[in-house]
């Protein structure tokens, strides 16, 4: 079996698992069974549920009380992170396997933007240097400043958010971490050999996983518990694709509004998700935020006048 398929089916496994909590043994087997096409046997599913937990670190445990699986709550983030590259590697898949006729495949796939596309043949390199512990040289273009400035970093890790690709990485003789857009990297090249240790900055990249987006060095420094009322129709938006992993929705049948919370650092990208609901949600709280909101769209309001 390829590479691919493997990481696809151990994918599908973690994904019924994480959206049906309790799920039986003999559910589990018949749906993997529905995904490969093919019978599959308990051993093969332990087998499965081993590579899971020693290759991926993600612990699916098995309740006697329940009779049914659910994973671990603390292995929610390598969850999310394992199934994001799946999505990523389907859909070179699905490139792949249509490069014979590229023509008929592409008037069938349709991407939104080109663009998302920049500066991602750079990702090999920086990949490179992050499995060698080196240190990366370029020039950053800053688009709101329009200046350019050279930066040598210790790259630690890349991300994705909203189709763009970042380095996110410790310029030399700073000791917090920076985020540089790979498309406005010029001249890139790998130097000397790092110093920097990863381990001395996983803290600093943890909190990537308490926000929306990438920026997380601005207001509150500690995730706070925020409430909203959202229209009943807008939920199901946010069900399909949540804002952020600690998103909850409480929503009774035939009520107008359903209300959503979530436990984060309300940076600016979140406050920019909310702004897109426009009508459709009201935040409870904090205060603060709920003030903010009003008055960002009292400002959007005057533009108008």
């Amino acid at each position: 079996m390829s590479t691919y398929k493997k990481a696809a089916r151990l994918a599908k496994i973690i994904s019924y698992v994480k959206h049906k909590s309790g799920i039986s043994k003999d559910q589990l087997l018949d749906a993997v069974a529905e995904f490969t096409g093919g019978e599959v046997s308990s051993r093969t599913l332990e087998r499965d549920l081993k590579t899971i937990r020693e290759e991926f670190s993600i612990d699916i445990i098995y309740e006697s009380v329940t009779n049914g699986y659910h994973v671990e709550q603390r292995d929610q983030e390598a969850v999310y992170e394992f199934l994001k590259l799946i999505e990523f590697a389907n859909v070179g898949h699905l490139l792949q396997e249509g490069t014979t006729d590229f023509s008929k495949l592409a008037d069938i796939v349709h991407l939104d933007d080109s663009s998302i596309f920049q500066g991602i043949e750079q990702v090999k390199t920086i990949v490179a240097a992050i499995q060698q512990q080196h240190q990366l040289s370029f020039v950053h273009i800053n688009y709101w400043n329009q200046t350019q400035k050279e930066y040598t970093m210790t790259p630690l890790q890349i991300r994705e958010y909203l189709n763009r690709w970042y380095v996110v990485g410790v310029p030399e003789g700073a000791t917090e971490i920076r985020t540089f857009g790979i498309d406005r990297i010029q001249q890139l090249q790998i130097s000397g050999h790092t110093q920097v240790k990863r381990t001395d900055y996983e803290d600093q990249l943890g909190q990537f996983a308490k926000i929306v987006g990438l920026n997380f060095n601005e207001g509150a420094a500690r995730p706070q518990k925020i409430r909203l009322q959202v229209f009943h129709k807008h939920l199901k938006y946010l069900q399909s694709l949540p804002l952020h992993r600690s998103q909850d929705i409480q929503y009774e049948k035939k009520a107008e509004y359903g209300t959503v919370t979530y436990v984060l650092i309300p940076n600016y990208e979140f406050k920019i998700q909310l702004l897109k609901m426009h009508s459709f949600v009201i935040v409870e709280e904090p205060q603060e935020l709920r003030e903010e909101i009003q008055h960002m769209l009292q400002e959007a309001l005057a533009n108008y006048k």
